[in-house]
């Protein structure tokens, strides 16, 4: 029940959708932002805490955080679609989790649905990193490597200011099972200064036999507040910019039984998390 209401949200996508493009006149995303032969964005960044998807390693695994390099190249791919390729590299402060720094890289097809809501669906490879080094310490893969199939919806309103996107994921290959998350929330343009927006966010995400057999239900819920600082660029969409953020996370229901099958302290009850990320996107 509980991740059939999480379906559920995806028609709540839609919908809304539907409804915020008023017609005013204003079109949030403009045609050439899907006839680009190629953009993409550059991003470098400091976490206090290292956290997969919002959930958040123990002391033992990381305790004075995470540095990352990365970045995504959007490319067409036939009529209608585009592509997306992206990387990162995780440099680890301490804890068990920096003998083996992590590489995530991923790929997905893109298509809009509606004004400001696109379908994504692809494949995402882990190295390192929490279910990177968790599928080789629980004994389901010889190497410190996950992977899994992904598909989900993506809204971002920059008129109105509304955003949210519901992912399933699907483990193949170390980490094997069922996730979704769920995140939404709603950006303030320019309201501590002209050059400074206000973003507001929440989510969740929910699992079934990732973590290990049988264990099922919320792994995390989160409240995040980030106040983006746009160095250059005339818009949210483009340009350089500087995110310096402070996020809430509490484990769910599936922090005792992650933590015993796998047999140590793996993720944090509590944690508050801040950090800074600077993106060029173009």
């Amino acid at each position: 029940m509980k991740a059939t209401a999480l379906f559920m949200t995806a028609g709540a996508l839609a919908a809304v959708s539907a409804g915020a493009y008023d017609g005013y006149g204003y079109d949030p995303r403009p045609a050439s932002a899907y006839n680009d032969t190629i953009s993409g964005a550059a991003r470098i960044g400091y976490d206090s805490r290292y956290a997969y998807k919002d959930l958040v390693a123990s002391s033992l695994l990381n305790r004075s955080g995470v540095f990352t390099f990365g970045g995504e190249v959007d490319l067409n791919l036939v009529k209608d679609w585009k592509q997306e390729i992206g990387a990162e590299y995780l440099a680890f402060c301490d804890g068990l989790l920096s003998d083996k720094n992590a590489f995530d890289a991923d790929w997905k097809a893109v298509k809009e649905l509606f004004p400001n809501l696109t379908f994504r669906g692809g494949y995402e490879f882990n190295y390192g990193g929490l279910p990177g080094y968790l599928s080789k310490y629980t004994g389901k893969a010889p190497h410190s490597v996950a992977q899994s199939f992904t598909a989900g919806l993506a809204y971002d309103d920059p008129g109105h200011g509304y955003f949210g996107a519901l992912d399933v994921q699907y483990g193949f290959y170390g980490m094997t099972g069922w996730r979704i998350d769920l995140n939404a929330g709603r950006r303030w343009s320019g309201l501590i200064h002209e050059k400074v927006d206000l973003e507001l966010s929440a989510g969740t995400s929910y699992s079934s036999s990732y973590w290990g057999a049988g264990v099922a239900g919320f792994d995390q819920f989160n409240i995040k507040l980030a106040a983006p600082v746009r160095i250059s660029g005339v818009d949210s969409q483009n340009g350089f910019r500087v995110i310096p953020f402070i996020q809430f996370d509490w484990a769910g229901n599936t922090r005792s039984d992650i933590r015993r099958y796998t047999g140590m302290s793996t993720i944090e009850d509590f944690r508050i998390r801040v950090g800074v990320e600077a993106v060029y996107r173009f």
